[in-house]
């Protein structure tokens, strides 16, 4: 069998082809409508079992569209699954076209466990979509607001109205979006479920619903592992045990869980109990809170099991 990983970025798509040959192949293409089709004719050429990618922020989705479209067996690796790969292969080099071969290496070694990538529906892409925009204005709105604090210490009165015309068009843009995700909200099933628990807002439901991959909801283990949110133990000889999270994933999702950690250790008596227990063994209070936030994930996605489990027609992927 041939399997196949291709290496994204801006301006490369670099693919790489393993089989039972002692030489895999090698190809690179433009990442741009012309060079995607040209992949694909070169995948088609070689048939591939399974197709393996890694995210790699919006320049990997034009090429996922299109390998899903065309019904491709395609496979989104996840990032720590892939480091850890790397590590425990002895790689070192870290480029472009050694990252395709790693990939497609990954894809020999794991192919059954491989899950295929199918497009989400239109809704959850743009609820993702307005979920990464809204934190976007975010970020802006309080840009603004810092700038307006410089330009009154400074008394710079054109600018401090001009940063205000900016700031009221900032804000109605915010309004504008939020109220386009409560719309999105209020169509997913699975957001009603998710918000009967405390510390799950429509902020943190809609980051769960946009940016965790349909697949893994109600799968617990496996959310929280995409997440980042799976602590890794290092342990050598005498020396003290120390544990971290592996922080893969994407960042958003983990800001939000944080935020509903706060909310929850605030309104839930069993996560504040929790969330006083781990400081009581000596836990900073950013390590309780991420431990929170980790179980809260972890419930949400006992509720959608549970959800699914009442629904004859649906069942978790």
């Amino acid at each position: 069998m041939t399997f196949a990983g291709i290496d994204v970025s801006k301006p490369h798509l670099d693919l790489a082809l393993v089989s039972n040959s002692p030489k895999p192949t090698r190809l690179r293409f433009p990442n741009t409508p012309e060079g995607r089709q040209a992949l694909l004719a070169a995948l088609a050429h070689h048939n591939p079992a399974w197709v393996a990618l890694e995210p790699t922020g919006p320049y990997h989705l034009p090429l996922l569209r299109l390998l899903a479209e065309k019904g491709l067996p395609v496979a989104l690796v996840n990032p720590y699954h892939l480091a850890a790969f790397r590590k425990a292969k002895g790689e070192r080099n870290k480029t472009d076209r050694q990252d395709a071969l790693l990939l497609a290496r990954y894809a020999q070694v794991y192919h059954e466990d491989l899950r295929a990538y199918t497009l989400p529906p239109e809704t959850l892409q743009t609820l993702k979509a307005l979920v990464g925009y809204r934190e976007d204005l975010a970020g802006r709105e309080q840009a603004i607001l810092n700038q307006m604090e410089a330009a009154e210490w400074a008394g710079s009165r054109e600018v401090l109205a001009l940063l205000q015309k900016e700031l009221s068009c900032v804000k109605a843009l915010l309004g504008e979006v939020e109220a386009r995700i409560q719309a999105l909200l209020a169509a997913l099933p699975e957001a009603e479920v998710l918000m009967g628990l405390p510390g799950v807002g429509p902020q943190v439901a809609a980051a769960v619903l946009a940016l965790l991959p349909p697949e893994l909801w109600g799968r617990a283990k496996a959310a929280a592992s995409y997440a980042g949110l799976i602590p890794e133990r290092e342990e050598s000889g005498k020396s003290v045990e120390r544990g971290r999270l592996s922080r893969k994933g994407p960042p958003l999702l983990r800001r939000k869980l944080y935020m509903g950690a706060l909310v929850a250790v605030r309104h839930d008596p069993e996560m504040r109990a929790f969330y006083h227990r781990l400081l009581s063994r000596g836990k900073t209070k950013k390590q309780a809170l991420l431990a929170v936030a980790h179980k809260l994930l972890r419930r949400m996605m006992g509720r959608l099991r549970e959800y699914y489990a009442g629904q004859p027609a649906q069942g978790v992927a």
